[in-house]
């Protein structure tokens, strides 16, 4: 789900972009820069002004997450709460790099030899609460804080 979400942001084409809804309800909320979002709609909204400034003005080679370390924890009686960090460098593809991580059908990051602190903009700290939807199998995003800091040290809580 987590891969859906940072591939539609970055690299997915603007014609499925609205799907991304699907992984929001209506009391979802999106905190990022001292605002909070509540609903898909309202995420919808502020996800695509971020996925707009982040797309920028650079291909082919843009500004894409690099996935450094995920940790995972159960998070109530049926959820599961999930810490991302990672760089933000120019580059091409999302990336997933942490030791012992490695997504089916994206490349290993060990074999790209990317040279991350040259190409970094800045990092990124995002933590998600899932929760299980109404459909056997199915989560929703009930809960998500981003925080960005750019390579000159300014931050958005």
């Amino acid at each position: 789900m987590l891969t859906i979400h940072y591939y539609m942001l970055f690299d997915g084409p603007d014609e499925l972009w609205q799907h991304i809804k699907t992984i929001y309800n209506e009391g979802s909320t999106f905190s990022f820069s001292g605002k909070t979002s509540v609903g898909s709609k309202d995420i919808f909204a502020t996800l695509s002004n971020i996925r707009s400034t982040l797309a920028g003005d650079w291909p082919p080679e843009r500004l894409v997450h690099v996935v450094e370390k995920l940790q995972c924890r159960a998070h109530g009686q049926d959820g599961v709460a999930i810490r991302v960090s990672g760089s933000f460098i120019i580059g091409n593809q999302f990336l997933i790099c942490g030791d012992g991580m490695q997504v089916e059908g994206l490349p290993n990051f060990r074999d790209l030899l990317i040279d991350i602190p040259s190409k970094q903009m800045g990092t990124f700290q995002e933590q998600f609460i899932m929760e299980p939807g109404n459909v056997i199998g199915r989560y929703f995003i009930a809960k998500q804080e981003l925080y960005i800091k750019s390579r000159r040290g300014k931050s958005s809580p």
